[in-house]
């Protein structure tokens, strides 16, 4: 499978503040889904999610579920069948990113989170059927998030702790019903939200920072 790399870049300055250097790489994603696809092939569909999900990673399909609790009433073989990712956005600072692609029934849509060690766990994943299926990609194309402009770091010692979550650079839509879960890039790159709705059916949006505002890349 070919890999065709498009990055996505603010280009105008902005006054008074900095304007940080892109740190994703949307290749590192495409390795990560690789990594669980070749493992799903070598172990098992469910062993390679376990393997590959943080500890509160979460499965939506069909309900909202721990990934822990989900594998044990359910196979995700399915999911792998002919599975080909097809794009991938990675945030600026690199410490979220999503993949969408198609398996030989319908599409999957994976949230990432970079770990300690700058690998990539998986933090939420979804997957269902299409009464008409697309032609698959010929290649995966990654995208990067525009860097959010942040303010210079204050003088004196760092604070202790992990750093605090910068704010969003440009808002997104507010929650309408049902349960939803908001996650998040350390910069706000990035944001996704996953919502159960009392009829039992579920939706996931992923938004990225672009031109300005956030625009949603995932919307199932």
């Amino acid at each position: 499978m070919r890999f065709k790399y498009g990055i996505l870049l603010a280009l105008a300055p902005v006054p008074l503040h900095a304007q940080p250097a892109p740190r994703g790489n949307p290749g590192e994603l495409v390795a990560a889904e690789s990594a669980l696809a070749h493992l799903a092939h070598d172990k098992g569909a469910n062993a390679a999610l376990l393997f590959y999900a943080q500890d509160s990673a979460e499965v939506l399909a069909p309900v909202r579920s721990p990934a822990r609790a989900w594998v044990k009433t359910h196979d995700a073989a399915p999911w792998f069948a002919d599975r080909q990712t097809g794009e991938v956005w990675a945030s600026c600072d690199g410490t979220a990113g999503v993949s969408t692609g198609l398996w030989r029934g319908g599409w999957f849509a994976t949230v990432w989170k970079q770990q300690k060690k700058f690998n990539y766990k998986w933090a939420l994943t979804d997957a269902g059927p299409l009464a008409t299926m697309p032609q698959a990609p010929d290649w995966v194309t990654g995208k990067l998030a525009d860097c959010p402009a942040r303010a210079p770091r204050p003088a004196g010692p760092a604070p202790a702790g992990p750093p605090a979550l910068r704010p969003l650079p440009a808002t997104i839509p507010a929650a309408t019903g049902g349960d939803s879960h908001d996650g998040r890039s350390d910069d706000g790159s990035l944001v996704w939200r996953s919502t159960q709705l009392p009829d039992g059916t579920h939706h996931l949006t992923v938004w990225v920072y672009h031109a300005g505002a956030m625009k949603a890349v995932v919307a199932r």
